[in-house]
């Protein structure tokens, strides 16, 4: 009963670009797909709350998507001006060309508040483009860098939160 399906992968591998990972956090309540399995790497926020990252490089000068997410002590209130890691970016080589505040609305029907920016290394000219997603004590971003604006867009459009 697999055959059916590793043949599809081993035909469509290289017209897609590889089978996905659909990468499903209970925990922080969303999931995204990836290209292929991230790496996740747990560690704990500044104020020693957990947080997990999932990366996935290919080549990290072409592309590299990322998930991650943490919970804090109080509920997150950005002002209405708030563009995530703007002047951090900045300190890096990285401009932000764009950013818009929209409501994702979750699997449940609820609504939260989700930023989307995009990015621009000042050294490359890569474009990256990220979605920030505010979720009351609970932030979960994900982020895209690759030449081809297909994949990054499918990247992001994969995000689900799921309560």
């Amino acid at each position: 009963m697999r055959t059916p399906l590793l043949l599809s992968c081993a035909v469509l591998l290289p017209l897609l670009g590889g089978c996905g990972h659909r990468l499903v956090s209970q925990d922080y309540g969303f999931s995204v797909e990836f290209p292929r399995t991230p790496v996740e790497q747990p560690g704990k926020n500044y104020q020693g709350l957990p947080r997990t990252l999932w990366t996935l490089e290919d080549d990290s000068a072409q592309e590299f998507f990322s998930a991650e997410a943490t919970t804090y002590q109080q509920p997150l209130n950005p002002s209405a001006n708030w563009i995530p890691a703007g002047t951090e970016l900045s300190s890096v080589g990285v401009q932000t060309v764009g950013a818009r505040r929209y409501t994702m609305r979750s699997t449940t029907g609820r609504d939260v508040l989700a930023i989307a920016t995009t990015s621009r290394q000042t050294l490359t000219g890569a474009m990256i483009d990220s979605i920030f997603i505010v979720d009351g004590k609970t932030l979960i971003s994900v982020t895209a860098r690759s030449p081809s604006e297909r994949r990054r867009t499918e990247f992001l459009k994969s995000l689900k939160l799921l309560h």
